[in-house]
């Protein structure tokens, strides 16, 4: 079978965020996508509630931004307290000057679906069959067969390349026989869904109490909609715990009751932490998994949902360069490299958090309680040092495709990190993200040789000087010369930096190593 004979370019299991995000970064790029969705509905109440910086930049991307701002608040800090009220851990949230996006945002998440789904209307490439359920998966070497089964029956879709954005329970990942390691946390949490009657006798908070006693979260999910979890405690059955009777009773810890707010939803479950051994399938290799298909986590981090948008940003790219025949299909092997090692370090201090707040041992807490605020030394000030809590998506990549400088002539100052996103010139847009960027404080005409210049532009890629007029606040000149140190930077459309140069024998060095690593199919 050829390509042409193919139903669709690639075929999408699952229209959640995940899914969502992934069919729009193709379907805008020209590709066919046909999405398989079991549920004849989006689903219309909050699960996620809070997504970082860098998922924000690339739900701008997609064009859904200026949907958000009903639905979204900025969060101003991460604070963990005791149950006598003490600050145990207190990182302040703030919106650097260097990004267009707050550190992090607290969302209605049926407000940020509604927004995907109209932006993928708009998408004429884009075809989402709901109320098809995936039953049979079938892979050959240039091409995927999905069965599915609607009321009118089944039928068979094929595809050149398939992606499971189909959840924790997913068919693609155990269909394909992924086999999956989770470590030995694990804990009953119930999540209370919660619309006060008068927001602001209950301000949005972002708060984690370690009480002992009950441990409980605080956090806003999005304007007028607040969620408050709970952890079952010892003694109590799970029967006796998953109780609407039992949820109203733990919402009075926060002053909560019938007569002052409505419930929309109480739900309880089992925190995990797993990650799937493999995220790409062996032998052909078509078939992918993303987002809680690939991987769970406990979700005191607020990192769930954005480790999976951040799967599909670095796929969609790659898939895009693969189907347009710009590179080969070995590129996709450093999807699962780049981000398995990521998704485990979310997960770990996920499942620290989690730990760490829910403690029930008095005694234990105890100590727990006496070694922070001997680190903090103030209640009154945040922690001392920021860097305790990691900002997952900004971390520097440590496999995959990017240039480490090592090789002669690269700058070796330069690593994998994510590139400011600044106010630019021209209408103010995106200078970064969707293609390769080679950005460069000098004239290129100096730093770039023509003929280089245009391979990177038939990868859709683009030579960029940023003189004032476009970098109007100094930002990126600022970043190359104090950060990267290099007048040359390599930015690839995930915003992660493949490599930096200082001369124009490093800048040709750098693309053509890229170019390398991006052979055409034959």
């Amino acid at each position: 079978m050829t390509d042409d004979a193919a139903d669709t370019d690639v075929l999408v299991v699952g229209y959640g965020p995940v899914g969502q995000v992934l069919s729009i970064l193709l379907a805008q790029r020209g590709w066919r996508v046909t999405v398989v969705e079991k549920y004849l509905e989006p689903y219309n109440l909050p699960r996620a509630v809070s997504f970082d910086r860098h998922v924000g930049r690339i739900l701008g991307t997609i064009g859904v931004a200026d949907a958000l701002f009903p639905v979204s608040e900025p969060t101003k800090d991460y604070v963990v307290v005791n149950g006598d009220g003490q600050t145990l851990m207190h990182f302040e949230l703030n919106q650097d000057d260097r990004y267009r996006w707050p550190e992090a945002t607290s969302f209605y998440q049926p407000g940020l679906e509604s927004a995907l789904v109209g932006r993928g209307d708009e998408l004429p490439s884009l075809t989402v069959l709901r109320g098809y359920e995936a039953v049979g998966l079938t892979e050959k070497d240039d091409s995927v067969h999905l069965t599915v089964r609607s009321a009118d029956g089944e039928r068979t879709l094929t595809a050149r390349w398939l992606v499971g954005c189909d959840g924790a329970n997913s068919f693609v990942r155990d269909h394909a026989g992924f086999a999956v390691s989770a470590s030995d946390y694990a804990a009953d949490w119930m999540a209370c869904d919660v619309m006060p009657h008068d927001p602001e006798q209950f301000p949005s908070q972002n708060v984690q109490v370690a009480d002992p006693a009950q441990p409980r979260v605080d956090l806003s999910a999005g304007p007028s909609h607040s969620r408050w979890e709970f952890i079952r405690m010892p003694g109590q059955s799970f029967e006796d715990f998953d109780t609407v009777e039992n949820a109203w009773r733990l919402l009075t810890h926060f002053g909560i009751d019938r007569s002052n707010a409505t419930l929309q939803r109480y739900v309880a479950y089992t925190c995990l932490a797993r990650n799937t051994d493999r995220w790409r399938s062996e032998g052909p290799g078509r078939v992918f998994i993303a987002g809680d298909a690939a991987h769970v986590m406990p979700p005191h981090a607020g990192q769930g949902m954005c480790t999976g948008i951040r799967d599909v940003a670095n796929l969609a790219w790659k898939l895009d360069l693969v189907l347009s025949g710009a590179a080969g299909e070995d590129l996709l092997d450093s999807y699962e490299a780049e981000r398995r090692p990521d998704a485990q370090r979310t997960i770990d201090m996920s499942v620290n958090l989690a730990q760490l707040i829910g403690i029930v041992d008095p005694a234990v807490a105890g100590y727990r309680d006496s070694a922070l605020l001997a680190v903090r030394g103030s209640d009154e000030a945040p922690s001392r040092d920021p860097e305790a809590f990691a900002r997952p998506g900004e971390e520097a990549l440590r496999e995959g495709l990017f240039r480490d400088g090592a090789e002669a002539g690269l700058f070796a100052g330069a690593d994998s990190r994510i590139v400011p996103q600044a106010r630019t010139g021209g209408g103010g847009g995106e200078l970064c993200g969707g293609a390769f960027v080679l950005l460069c404080a000098q004239d290129p005409a100096e730093l770039v040789d023509p003929v280089l210049a245009d391979r990177l532009g038939a990868l859709g890629g683009s030579v960029v000087h940023v003189t004032p007029e476009v970098d109007i606040d100094g930002t990126y000149a600022e970043w190359l010369r104090d950060e990267v140190g290099a007048p040359v930077a390599l930015v690839r459309p995930d915003f992660h930096v493949y490599g930096a140069a200082r001369t124009r024998a490093g800048t040709d060095e750098l693309l053509n190593g890229l170019l390398a690593e991006l052979p055409a199919q034959k």
